[in-house]
């Protein structure tokens, strides 16, 4: 399929040009569009690969109110002191809800953007009407999966290390995405996006990573971490070429299905951990299909 976009490429990219003074934090944002709200949450290293590719799906943007953030550390948002847990990412999110007057929103959270949509709907499950979690990256427990990652993430500490910020991000993006990923960026992102992205590096290797390694959640101590399952609906989605690209995504896919105790599945087709750059379409269908069957009361 071709995708045939109608925004003029140089005007691809809403920038947030609003800012929420929220407890720790200054967030720059962009509030688009009327309808039911959707908060989206963007991932790790492109702050502009959800909010952005979506556009291409122009139900979303016409039929809903779109509130995007960036996290705190990227593009100008900022925060205070030296770390951001995803407890703090969960409360944030809140936190622009609450900024913006708005008492329930549906959820667009994409991998690390997804983990803290996945602690959000299970602190705050009275603030969200449903949520569409692409690719939450859980921590994985299967040896092979774990030892996948670390070898991603080595191989790209040793770039970083090195001062070349923006080749770490590509041989990271490219281990856990496959290579076909960047060129899907290249096409559906800004017209910058990778300077965006190596300026964005120090949070993803600083702040982010050290995020998700001091999260205590883990899939087999889920029961003990949230005892109350949350009741927001969920539309998990994984991209049919993912596991190929990097194990554990399956993994992953399997415990939210077996967890989760209001959970529905989608799987992207021709996309792997990148599925909303690769196949923009599919998921703005998907997402604008589950918003509409788990209406806001």
């Amino acid at each position: 399929m071709v995708i045939h976009a109608h925004i003029p490429r140089s005007d691809h990219c809403i920038e947030p040009n609003k800012i929420a003074k929220i407890d720790g934090a200054s967030l720059r944002y962009f509030d688009h569009g009327t309808g039911e709200p959707v908060l989206m949450i963007h991932g790790t290293s492109l702050a502009d690969s959800l909010a952005v590719p979506l556009r291409l799906y122009e139900p979303l943007y016409t039929d809903y109110r779109i509130i995007s953030y960036y996290r705190a550390g990227y593009n100008g948002s900022t925060f205070e002191g030296d770390k951001v847990s995803i407890e703090d990412g969960a409360r944030h999110a809140v936190d622009i809800l609450d900024h913006l007057g708005i008492k329930k929103a549906h959820l667009l959270a994409f991998s690390f953007g997804g983990v803290i949509g996945f602690e959000a709907i299970l602190k705050y499950p009275d603030r969200f009407a449903s949520a569409v979690l692409l690719e939450p990256y859980l921590p994985r427990e299967d040896p092979k999966a774990i030892q996948a990652n670390y070898d991603a993430y080595l191989a790209a500490l040793e770039y970083y290390k090195k001062g070349d910020k923006l080749k770490a991000g590509l041989v990271y993006m490219e281990a856990i995405c496959g290579p076909n990923f960047l060129s899907a960026v290249h096409m559906t992102g800004p017209d910058d996006v990778w300077a965006r992205a190596e300026a964005a590096m120090t949070t993803t290797f600083e702040v982010d990573f050290p995020a998700i390694l001091a999260w205590p959640f883990t899939p087999s101590t889920a029961d003990t971490y949230a005892p109350q399952k949350t009741p927001v609906p969920v539309l998990a989605c994984m991209g049919t070429h993912s596991e190929g690209a990097m194990p554990g995504f399956r993994d992953i896919q399997q415990f939210m299905m077996q967890w989760l105790p209001n959970v529905k599945r989608a799987g992207i087709p021709n996309a792997t951990h990148g599925m909303q750059s690769m196949n923009p379409m599919a998921v703005g269908e998907a997402a604008v299909d589950f918003f509409r069957n788990n209406p806001i009361d």
